[in-house]
């Protein structure tokens, strides 16, 4: 298994543990409309983890797999700081601060093979 796959396969893992996090929070924080969100984003995280999985040659999967996580990695940051102090936003975006280099990587990498 080379380099890319490996790494790709580890972004979408983290991609899909983050998923089940951001769903499991609500019953620890409420439902606030700020926790409702996160868990939108949690349920998108899961479905571009498995994409980023099964489909390897996929760019616009690749990039959205880095562009998600980075906008919600920064709303994280937001929320964490403003409006609610918990350790899943800590999670969450340690989580992405990994993902989204990975799958800039990813996609450059593509790119650079075409």
């Amino acid at each position: 298994m080379e380099k890319e796959e490996k790494l790709r396969i580890f972004a979408g893992v983290l991609l899909i543990i983050s998923c089940f996090t951001h769903i499991i929070q609500i019953f620890f924080v409420g439902t606030a409309s700020h926790t409702i969100i996160a868990v939108m984003f949690g349920i998108a995280y899961g479905i571009i983890g498995i994409m980023l999985i099964h489909f390897k040659d996929n760019r616009k999967i690749t990039l959205l797999s880095a562009v998600l996580p980075l906008i919600g990695g920064i709303l994280g940051v937001f929320r964490y700081t403003v409006l609610l102090q918990n350790l899943f936003s800590v999670f969450h975006v340690i989580i992405d601060i990994i993902v989204v280099p990975i799958c800039f990587y990813l996609y450059f990498k593509m790119k650079e093979n075409d």
